[in-house]
Order: structure tokens, then C-alpha cells, then sequence
């Protein structure tokens, strides 16, 4: 391939919206064919506009970009719309719905500057289900009703097929059961007194929370004189248990910003370390505390690992888990050294990313964080908004919200009137189960991905993430370009790159990722047309960088 001219995105959420945006704004290209089976062009999965509007964004709205360069522009755009003088608040949290309709308008706008520039915009409203290079490198790129080539393919399909290990409930059984709690309306059948029984703890659990104690259904927050809010239930008698593995809460960005510069968790501390051989995760936890002391914090390894090692009772557990948010709640308005985890991994987040990238971690090591560890490390570094977290932490104090650890297993009776499900503490009958675990499969050679992963494994242009002969989640990619191994012109952004690489959620972090991904696949492809034309001819609308790569080769 001596250059790039035609590209096409596979999906078109989020980081297929960025990677438009990013291509149209700085990239010569003549043609982006983008594949969308949903027909709805931007928003994507969590961003739907016609979602749930108790559904928040967890990232506060000064932090949602499109490009890195500019994480205000959902900020500025939200400015724009509601007109001078409207009330913002920057630190404040959206919902989801909303910023769906600002990558409807951002695609919108992109779709307009590509026809100013000439570049040829087919939009395939279908999903890929297969694709092949040939000997030269071009991509063929199939689905139900055509086929096209293209010089690259860019996997921007977001979320991997869902892993629901429960058992539906029948029909005429009884129980109620909702796998997923996105574009759905399954909620509106749950009556106003149900115990609803929610598994997982995590950031959509506590969007269900919201969903199931909404202004719609008759209550409402109120905050007192001294501050705190309050739960007043009007005709909504719900009750909801939180039940997990571990039972472990999301910590909460800081109200007011904290950013500080690690100085001693650094990528060329961390890389000095590793060339001698010495990089385990008992290092990065000192080189963590270390930063932590320099900020005046104290970090309890035990209690964040076991925050419920003395509970002996659910009654206990449910009672330490009030006390655990109470005191993030508190942490994270205070800010600074209080919440210093949550400003630790914000600050942090390209550093880890770009260890794991270059497998600074031995195989082992890696192996050991992801089972013992990452679940702790989420807590902190996909945080939850703190109007959420008071609402559970009303809630609670109501006797509406319980909270469940140590969950161990869950089964539908054989009658099928209820799930019962097994923890450390007994045993709870489930009427109305919602599952938020979040379980998603990232196994490249698993038969739940969808026929066009499928293909690409058969065809050896996408191997499964190995570490010393183990296959682990996630694709094999050159975690420089993200060009996935065994192909020539076909990248990975979505969530398989969560494997080789770190959590991958954030929208900073996927328009990070596809920012160094276009860059890294166009100087190839001009450092190669060098080699074959002594003299090219670069486009006045190249970007500098790709011409001094050029000109140094």
C-alpha cells in the first residue's frame, strides 16, 4: 500500500464518530465507506438519545472530548445550545442521552466538512460480516448486500457480545429477569412495591438504581438544611439489593479538580525498573503509596482489597457499606488527598495504559493483576458521579437500597417463580432480577463474537492476546499502530483491545487510542511510498507530522 485513500470504520458509536472526525479534520483521504447495522450514526451503544435520562455520564462534562487535544468540547457545545448566561455546571454530570445527541450533531458536522473537501462519504447502514486482504493488502470488506475494497479496515465496533451466564426466566414462570438494562423498557412492568434484586455493582447498576427510584415513578431527593439529601418515596414502595462477588463500591470523582503530575510513577521510572528485571506489582504499589505520602494521603491495601473482612453478618456487610460510601462521599468533595486514588488513576491513566502497552508487567505478574486486582482498580479509575453515589447513600439510609457481597451463585428455582441466590450469608428468593454485571466475552476464538470476528480468526488476521503461550483476553495488536497481528492494513479499536491493553472505557482514552492509530498507520503508509517514489508529493492538507517523517526518511 503506497498510500491511504479509502477508509472504512466498522461501527460507528463513539470512537467510529471520532475516527471520522479525526480522519475528515487532518487526513488527505479521498473516500470513508462507515458500516452502522443499528442505521443511527453517532451515538452508539451508551449513548442512545432516546435512552434513559437517568442514565449519567460517570466522567464530568469539562472531560467529555471527541479529539484529546480538547476535552471541553461536549462543554463548549452544551454552551452553545442552552445560550448566554444558562446555568452549567462544568464539574456536573449529563445524561448519556444527551452527549448521544452531541455525537449526532459532531458526525452531522463531519459528514458537511467531508462534502466541503471533497471527500466521498458512504454511509452502510449493515453489519460486516466478513473481511479478507489480498496479496496486495487491500481489505475486501463484505455484508448481506455488497462488497467493497478498501486500503484500511478499523474495527470501531465498542462493545464484545455480551456473557450472561444466568438462565432466562420463562415465560409463564413467574420470575422476571432483565439481561440488559440499555434500550430496553422491560422496567416499566416492574410494579412500584417489587424487591428487585440487581446483579453487580458497578456503573450501571447504579444507573439502574436511578432508573428504578426516577422522578417518573413518584419520589424524590430532597436536601436538607444540613445538606444531605434525602429520600421521599410518594407512591414508589421499592426495595433494591445490590449483590456482587465482592460487594465493593465505585469511588467518586472529586468535585473540585485535583490534577497533580506523578512524579515517582513515571514511564521512564517504570521502564528503568522493568529493563532490570524488577517490575511487580508489589513495586507499583509502593511506587503508588510513594506518590500518595508526597501527597499527604494514606493508603489502607487491606481495607481496599477487603472492605468487608470483619462482616460476619448481612446485616454487618449492608451496615459497612452505608459507613464505605458515606466516607467516599465525603472524600471526594473534600478532594486533594482525600480522594487521592480517584485523582491517581485520572492523572495516571495513559501511563498505565502505555505499561501494559509495552508489557513492562512479566506474564505472570499480568496474569496475577487481572485476576486479583482489577476489579479494586476499577473502583477508582471508572468512577461515579457524586449526585449517584448520595442517592444510593439516601436510599440506604431509607431501607430502600441494601447492598449484598459475597454473592456466590444464582439459579432459577425449578419451577421457575424465582432465582435463588446463594451467598456467604444464606440464601435470597429473586423475583425481579436485573443482571449490570457487565460481562462481556473478549475471547477472540469464543463462538458468542459476531461472524465477522469469526472470520477474521479463521483467516489468521486476528489472533488471539498471548503472554508466554497463554491466550488471555483480548486481540493480538501491535500496540504501537494497533494493527492487528496477521494483518497488513486491519486495526483494532474497540473493546479487544482491553487485553493487551488497559481498562478501555473512557471517552478520552478511545480518542487517545485512535488518535495514535491514524497517526501511526499514515506514516507507515508515506514512509513506504518514499521507499517506493524517490520524490512524493505530499497534499498541502497533510499534517506536519506525517511530512517530517517523511522528509527525515
Amino acid at each position: 500500500m503506497s498510500a491511504i485513500r479509502h477508509v472504512a470504520l466498522i461501527g460507528c458509536g463513539f470512537t467510529g464518530t471520532s475516527a471520522f472526525f479525526q480522519l475528515v479534520d487532518r487526513y488527505p483521504v479521498r473516500e470513508i465507506s462507515i458500516f452502522e447495522k443499528s442505521g443511527r450514526f453517532g451515538p452508539g451503544y451508551p449513548y442512545q438519545p432516546n435512552e434513559c435520562r437517568s442514565y449519567l455520564i460517570n466522567n464530568t462534562t469539562d472531560t467529555m472530548c471527541l479529539v484529546p487535544s480538547n476535552r471541553r468540547a461536549f462543554l463548549e457545545w452544551l454552551r452553545a445550545r442552552n445560550g448566554p448566561g444558562a446555568a452549567l455546571d462544568e464539574r456536573g454530570h449529563q445524561p448519556r442521552a444527551l452527549f448521544g445527541e452531541f455525537l449526532e450533531e459532531a458526525f452531522a458536522a463531519t459528514r458537511m466538512a467531508a462534502a466541503i473537501k471533497g471527500i466521498k462519504v458512504n454511509l452502510i447502514p449493515f453489519e460486516v460480516i466478513d473481511m479478507s486482504e489480498d496479496e496486495a493488502g487491500t481489505v475486501l470488506i463484505g455484508w448481506s448486500e455488497g462488497r467493497i475494497c478498501a486500503d484500511m479496515a478499523i474495527l470501531s465496533t465498542g462493545r464484545c457480545p455480551d456473557f450472561d451466564p444466568y438462565q432466562a426466566a420463562r415465560p409463564s414462570g413467574g420470575a422476571r429477569y432483565i439481561r440488559n438494562h440499555v434500550g430496553t423498557n422491560a422496567f416499566d412492568d416492574l410494579p412500584l412495591d417489587a424487591r428487585v434484586h440487581v446483579l453487580g455493582a458497578s456503573l450501571s447498576a447504579y444507573d439502574v438504581v436511578n432508573r428504578l427510584f426516577s422522578a417518573e415513578t413518584g419520589c424524590r431527593f430532597e436536601r436538607g438544611a444540613d445538606g444531605e439529601l434525602r429520600f421521599v418515596a410518594g407512591r414508589n414502595r421499592r426495595q433494591v439489593f445490590l449483590c456482587s462477588r465482592s460487594g465493593r463500591l465505585k469511588k467518586m470523582q472529586s468535585r473540585l479538580p485535583s490534577p497533580f503530575d506523578p512524579c515517582r510513577f513515571t514511564m521512564s521510572a517504570l521502564r528503568e525498573i522493568a529493563a532490570k528485571g524488577g517490575l511487580s506489582l508489589e513495586v507499583l504499589a509502593r511506587l503508588i503509596r510513594e506518590e500518595a505520602e508526597a501527597q499527604g494521603a494514606h493508603i489502607d491495601g487491606k481495607e481496599l482489597l477487603e472492605p468487608y473482612a470483619h462482616c460476619d453478618a448481612r446485616e454487618a456487610a449492608n451496615d459497612r457499606a452505608g459507613q464505605v460510601l458515606a466516607a467516599d462521599i465525603a472524600a471526594a468533595k473534600a478532594g486533594g488527598a482525600a480522594n487521592f486514588l480517584v485523582n491517581f488513576f485520572a492523572a495516571a491513566q495513559m501511563t498505565i495504559w502505555d505499561a501494559f502497552a509495552e508489557r513492562l508487567l512479566g506474564a505472570e505478574q499480568e496474569r496475577r493483576y487481572r485476576q486479583e486486582f482489577e476489579t479494586a482498580v476499577l473502583s477508582y479509575a471508572a468512577p461515579c458521579p457524586i449526585e449517584t453515589a448520595e442517592r444510593l447513600l439516601a436510599l440506604h439510609r431509607a431501607r430502600r437500597l441494601s447492598v449484598l457481597p459475597q454473592v456466590r451463585a444464582v439459579s432459577l428455582s425449578p419451577d421457575g417463580s424465582h432465582y435463588e441466590i446463594a451467598h456467604a450469608f444464606g440464601n435470597d428468593r429473586a423475583e425481579n432480577l436485573i443482571n449490570t454485571t457487565g460481562s462481556v466475552d473478549r475471547g477472540v476464538r469464543s463462538q458468542r463474537q459476531p461472524a465477522l470476528v469469526k472470520t477474521l480468526v479463521e483467516r489468521g488476521l486476528m489472533k488471539p492476546h498471548r503472554r508466554d503461550d497463554t491466550e488471555l483476553d483480548g486481540a493480538a495488536v501491535d500496540m504501537t499502530t494497533f494493527r492487528s497481528l496477521g494483518s497488513r492494513n486491519i486495526y483494532v479499536a474497540n473493546m479487544l483491545l482491553w487485553g493487551p491493553g488497559f481498562f478501555t472505557s473512557s471517552a478520552f482514552l478511545m480518542a487517545s487510542i485512535v488518535e495514535r492509530l491514524l497517526r501511526g498507520a499514515f506514516m507507515q503508509a508515506h514512509t513506504l511510498s518514499e521507499r517506493i517514489i524517490p520524490t512524493p508529493t505530499l497534499s498541502k492538507d497533510a499534517p506536519e507530522s506525517i511530512r517530517q517523517t517523511v522528509e527525515a526518511v
